[in-house]
């Protein structure tokens, strides 16, 4: 496959990481993609980002398409970040898309660790598409189905409900 240099498409503005890229990023794909540039070479970072979403197959995360010696390019999502809904209805189901994101990657022990508004997007449609896991860790062996330990609370009889040491 031939790529397309990405770092032909506009720059991102002095504050963003973030690109859109008008071109594809390859003429075999032909679509319209999202570039994450980093300031120095590929960073450790970077280097956690792409692993942790290239571990990762949902439809509620942003998938990744290639990695570069300073960028990674991504889905792009035509979205906003996440606000509250107005209604009851829309607010549950963003709420069980962005929980069912979060299982899927907590599934291999993946902790996203730096979930905000503006690290989820919603479409026009109502799609939710989780980004960002520049922070994510790879969590203990075991941690991924406890969530107790995943929301950090010690699992003591007497700290359980309190999220807290026993005194």
């Amino acid at each position: 496959m031939n790529n397309s240099d990405p770092t032909n498409c506009s720059r991102p503005s002095a504050r963003a990481a973030w690109v859109r890229c008008g071109r594809p990023a390859t003429r075999v794909l032909n679509r319209t993609v999202a570039i994450k540039f980093s300031q120095a070479a590929f960073t450790d970072r970077f280097e956690r980002e792409a692993r942790a979403i290239a571990a990762l197959n949902h439809p509620h995360i942003c998938q990744i398409y290639d990695v570069g010696p300073n960028y990674l390019v991504m889905e792009f999502v035509d979205g906003a970040p996440v606000a509250p809904p107005g209604d009851t209805r829309m607010l549950l189901d963003t709420a069980v898309q962005i929980a069912d994101a979060l299982a899927a990657a907590h599934e291999p022990g993946i902790v996203h660790r730096d979930l905000k508004p503006d690290n989820i997007l919603c479409t026009r449609e109502g799609r939710i598409k989780v980004l960002d896991f520049g922070l994510a860790k790879q969590a203990a062996t075991g941690v991924a189905n406890d969530a107790t330990a995943v929301f950090g609370f010690m699992n003591t009889a007497s700290s359980a409900a309190g999220g807290h040491s026993a005194y």
